[in-house]
C-alpha cells in the first residue's frame, strides 16, 4: 500500500508580467513498484527522486508538499481528487510523476503501483486546466518497457482519476508490448493553460541512473535547479541542458505548451521595474 506523507501545500510564487503573488500547489507522486507482481517492473530511483524533489520545493520557499509513494490505483485516485479540489482559478497547479509510463494509440498512460492500473495523463490534464491559472506538469517517467519482457497474460485496467469513473477501458498486454517507444506528445493540450515537461524527447526512453538510489539524471538536474532565482523557463531549458550533457546526448528533455504568465518558483532574482 502506498503512504501520503504531509498535507497538500501552497506556497507563494512570482509571476510576472504583472508581479502578482499567487499561490501554487504541489503533488509529487512516485512508484518503485517494490510490491507489483512483476518483478521486471522495480525501479531503483523513482521514489528517491521524488523525495529530492520534494526537499527542493522546501528549498524554494515551500513550507509543505504532498508526496505520494508507492500509490496503488485507489491511492492514485484519493491524492489526484484531494489535490484538484483544493486548487481555485488564481491557483497555479504543480505537478510530478516518477515511473513507468507508457504510450498507446497515441495517448500516455502512467503505471500505478499495483504493476497493472494505468493512469492517462490525458484527463489529468483536462481537469487541472478547468480548476488553476495555469498547470506545470513534470513527467519523469518511460524508463524502460519491462513489460515486453513478460509471458504473463493479464490485463492492464485504465483508471480514470479526473472524475470517479473508474475502470472505463481494459489495456491487454499486447497493448503495451507492442507501444511504440516512450511517451508521445500530448494531443488535445490547447492554448496557454499548461506546460509539460518530459524528462525526454517523444519516442525515447529516460534513464533510471547508474546507482541504485541516487537519482535518475533528471531528476538530480531538476531538483538541482528548482530553488533558483529563475523563470520557469530559465529552469526548463537549463535541466534540458545539462542532463542532455550528462547523458552524453542519450536523453534530452523536452517541453510541450506554455503559460501565459512567467512563474519563478525559486523566487525573482529583482523586482520587476514599474
Amino acid at each position: 500500500m502506498g503512504r501520503i506523507l504531509l498535507p497538500l501545500l501552497g506556497f507563494l510564487v512570482t509571476l510576472a508580467p504583472t508581479a502578482l503573488h499567487a499561490e501554487i500547489k504541489a503533488l509529487v507522486v512516485a512508484s518503485d513498484y517494490s510490491s507489483a507482481r512483476l518483478a521486471g517492473l522495480q525501479l531503483a530511483n523513482p521514489v528517491v527522486d521524488a523525495r529530492m524533489i520534494e526537499a527542493a520545493l522546501k528549498r524554494s520557499a515551500v513550507a509543505e508538499v504532498a508526496l505520494v509513494e508507492e500509490p496503488d490505483a485507489q491511492e492514485w485516485d484519493e491524492a489526484f481528487d484531494l489535490f484538484a479540489n483544493s486548487l481555485n482559478g488564481d491557483d497555479v497547479a504543480l505537478m510530478y510523476f516518477a515511473g513507468h509510463g507508457f504510450q498507446i494509440d497515441g495517448a500516455n498512460y502512467f503505471l500505478a503501483s499495483d504493476g497493472y492500473s494505468l493512469i492517462g495523463l490525458d484527463p489529468i490534464l483536462q481537469r487541472l486546466t478547468k480548476q488553476a491559472r495555469g498547470v506545470v506538469f513534470v513527467v519523469d517517467a518511460c524508463r524502460n518497457n519491462p513489460v515486453s519482457e513478460t509471458v504473463d497474460d493479464a490485463a492492464f485496467q485504465v483508471i480514470e482519476v479526473e472524475g470517479g469513473q473508474r475502470g472505463l477501458t481494459r489495456v491487454t498486454l499486447d497493448d503495451i508490448v507492442y507501444a511504440d517507444k516512450g511517451l508521445a506528445q500530448v494531443g488535445n493540450l490547447r492554448g496557454l493553460s499548461a506546460l509539460v515537461f518530459f524528462s525526454t524527447e517523444p519516442g525515447n526512453t529516460a534513464e533510471d541512473g547508474a546507482t541504485p538510489g541516487k537519482g535518475s539524471p533528471f531528476a538530480k538536474e531538476f531538483a538541482r535547479q528548482l530553488p533558483r532565482r529563475q523563470s520557469l523557463d530559465e529552469l526548463v531549458r537549463k535541466t534540458a541542458v545539462a542532463v542532455n550533457e550528462r547523458t552524453a546526448g542519450r536523453q534530452s528533455p523536452w517541453r510541450q505548451g506554455d503559460l501565459a504568465f512567467d512563474v519563478f518558483i525559486g523566487g525573482m532574482r529583482a523586482l520587476p521595474i514599474p
